[in-house]
């Protein structure tokens, strides 16, 4: 018995010794292949599936050439505890630019164009937050409402820009975002006040440095609305409102196809 085990148990470490020998063969040989085996050869300007290379950025998918929104987007002016203009004792501009606002959007869905507010309620937004929200939507056209006793009829501006702007890449100074679309601005004003002409309501072209149109990316305009009477309830009486929505629809519904497609540096 005890030969026996003996014998039996340098059995088990010579199996054991071969197990051992066999499995650092293989580790040997691994090692040697993969020193062995060159590794591939990516060209200086190809990159390999999984890396970008060094010398270029990733791409970036951009959108569609030429697609462009169709969204109007309407902005009355004032609102909340900013009353605007007191036209008189029981018409505060704030009211009036709402309810010009509200039929606008009305008259240009009806006339099968997506049209949104900027104020639909009686809340205060600073001039900055109309900014960024039409920044944001990038409409087709940002259109600004005022209302003023003085004058007649209706005003239509573009921005007037400062003299410079600290520019860089796609970072634009804020006060002359408007830059890059004034041309295209002054296009649309241009074919809005012709439209309202056809009608033979009274209407005038002009510049001034107002906010936010300023500040805005996309063709922007502010119209001022007066009475033609010399009479300041006729801005709260609804068949004027309604007059001047629909004028104006009609007339934005001509500049939709071009302020979809036509480049940001041309009319």
């Amino acid at each position: 018995m005890r030969w026996n085990n003996t014998h039996q148990d340098r059995r088990i470490r010579r199996a054991a010794n071969l197990l051992i020998a066999a499995t650092l063969a293989l580790s040997l040989q691994g090692l040697l292949f993969s020193q062995t085996t060159p590794p591939p050869v990516v060209a200086p300007n190809q990159a390999s599936p999984n890396q970008a290379p060094a010398n270029q950025p990733p791409t970036v998918a951009q959108p569609a050439a030429g697609h462009r929104t169709s969204l109007i987007m309407i902005d009355p002016a004032h609102g909340g505890s900013e009353s605007g203009a007191i036209l008189n004792p029981v018409i505060l501009e704030k009211d009036v630019t709402l309810a010009l606002a509200r039929r606008l959007r009305q008259q240009l869905i009806t006339r099968g164009i997506q049209a949104q507010l900027v104020r639909d309620s009686d809340g205060i937004l600073s001039v900055d937050q109309r900014a960024v929200l039409a920044n944001a939507a990038q409409p087709a056209l940002y259109i600004s409402i005022h209302a003023t006793s003085q004058g007649s009829g209706m005003r239509i501006y573009t921005a007037m820009l400062p003299a410079s702007g600290d520019n860089s890449g796609p970072f634009v100074d804020w006060q002359s975002a408007q830059s890059a679309s004034l041309a295209r601005s002054r296009w649309a004003q241009g074919q809005l006040v012709a439209a309202v002409q056809k009608t033979g309501f009274p209407v005038r072209s002009l510049a001034a440095p107002l906010r936010p149109l300023n500040n805005i990316t996309v063709p922007a305009l502010a119209l001022e609305i007066a009475p033609t009477t010399g009479d300041v309830s006729q801005l709260a009486s609804a068949d004027y409102q309604q007059m001047i929505s629909a004028a104006l629809a009609n007339g934005v519904a001509t500049l939709i196809p071009a302020l979809r497609t036509k480049p940001e540096s041309a009319p």
